[in-house]
């Protein structure tokens, strides 16, 4: 394994930009997403409805300097620093705050994902914390996360690695989903007071009359 600083790989770092004078978020002909920290779901992008939208002249300008491209890593330098995601495709209808900081990478020494996995581990989170200044709202540079050590095994190993992370990743969502099943069915089989085919065969005691002193 090879080290390097992130800077070293990193072809492209740059960041969008905020309303301040340069345009207004929600206007009547606002439809496209404005990404704060609050949208970056580690890889892809949660929408919600509290996320602002911005018109088409406010996202020309934006990409003007944010310059977003497919394969970028989207990181948050500022308030819950560390935070990412991933650009899988053409970003059309949406851009990105100052503060939220793009990365095209040089794909010759590193794959994408694979610094992108690495940037969630909690020796790059303890290492930013170190580097990061300010009182309540903390941020990092870009030039101070440039200095960020980063290890590069041949590419192979980079896929290798993503792939087994991201079987591991499913398998988080599958056990996820299947918590909420589970939670949904134990509730409705147990609610018996909102089952018509059952309310007229129910008692109701306390927990004090069926509990044995």
């Amino acid at each position: 394994v090879e080290w390097k600083t992130l800077g070293e790989v990193c072809v492209h770092l740059r960041t969008g930009l905020n309303p301040r004078r340069n345009f207004k978020l929600n206007t009547e002909d606002a439809s496209n997403y404005y990404v704060t920290v609050r949208e970056l779901g580690g890889t892809e992008l949660l929408y919600s409805e509290k996320t602002d939208l911005i018109n088409d002249d406010a996202l020309q300008l934006i990409n003007n300097r944010s310059k977003l491209k497919v394969n970028d890593i989207l990181f948050s330098g500022t308030g819950t620093i560390g935070k990412t995601a991933f650009i899988s495709k053409e970003p059309t209808n949406w851009n990105i705050k100052e503060g939220v900081y793009a990365l095209t990478l040089n794909t010759h020494y590193v794959l994408p994902m694979f610094v992108l996995r690495y940037l969630q581990t909690q020796s790059t989170i303890d290492w930013i914390d170190r580097m990061a200044a300010g009182g309540t709202v903390r941020s990092i540079t870009m030039k101070n996360l440039e200095q960020l050590p980063i290890p590069i095994p041949p590419l192979r190993v980079q896929a290798r690695i993503v792939e087994i992370l991201d079987k591991f990743t499913q398998l988080e969502a599958e056990l996820e989903a299947r918590n909420k099943q589970y939670d949904f069915y134990r509730n409705r089989l147990l609610d018996f007071a909102l089952r018509d085919d059952l309310a007229g065969q129910v008692e109701w005691k306390t927990l004090g009359e069926i509990c044995e002193k």
